[in-house]
């Protein structure tokens, strides 16, 4: 697991990440935006560059946010030839698919397969499997948000690649969506604020440090 990684660090190379995803990975593309969190430092991704810094201080992690908002995993796909080179691509789609620019479960899964089989075979990278967050259970209009989070799970597990179940972490830091607010930016709104960032980066730096 990890082993281009592994091998960068055993190197003394810096570690170059790739953010891939929606609006919820969006940062740069406009002055205001940062994927719904306050400033670009306290998004997810830039979060767990951070993280990995101080869990590997003789080590260099760069960070490169590849999110554009509205996009589903498909339309993700169709922008993987500009992809920025990288070691670890953290993929993190699924909201749109479920309302936005819905897909079904199906393509969806296709989808991703298709980016996991050019992750490895075109750029050689090591790659996570990011579920989406979704809306509050209490509160929502998604549709097949379930099917679609099994669906990104079993393509994870079919690549053996790791998965990082966000949904479950969000559901337990909002009690099940009962204090939804307070870790986003709205009652039906799937984009965390910065607590809801935190709560995303630290599921993804738990996966990520267990298998370095």
């Amino acid at each position: 697991m990890f082993e281009r990684v592994k091998a960068r660090l055993t190197a003394g190379e810096p570690v170059t990440l790739v953010s891939f995803g929606d609006s919820i990975s969006e940062v740069g593309r406009s002055a205001e935006f940062h994927g719904g969190a306050s400033c670009p430092e306290h998004n997810w991704a830039f979060r767990v560059r951070d993280g990995l810094a101080a869990a590997f201080p003789a080590a260099t992690f760069v960070h490169h946010p590849f999110g554009i908002g509205g996009q589903n995993t498909y339309e993700g796909l169709g922008r993987i030839d500009w992809m920025p080179p990288a070691d670890l691509v953290l993929i993190a789609f699924g909201a749109n698919d479920c309302g936005w620019h819905e897909l079904p479960p199906v393509a969806t899964a296709a989808a991703l397969m298709r980016i996991l089989g050019e992750c490895r075979e075109r750029f050689k990278c090591d790659a996570v499997v990011m579920s989406l967050g979704g809306e509050n259970l209490l509160d929502y209009d998604m549709i097949h948000m379930e099917e679609t989070h099994a669906a990104q799970r079993r393509v994870a597990a079919e690549h053996g690649v790791p998965f990082v179940d966000i949904r479950a972490a969000i559901l337990r830091a909002t009690n099940a969506g009962a204090c939804w607010t307070d870790y986003h930016n709205g009652p039906r709104d799937c984009h965390p604020n910065d607590r809801g960032h935190a709560v995303w980066a630290e599921a993804v730096l738990g996966v990520v440090k267990a298998g370095m």
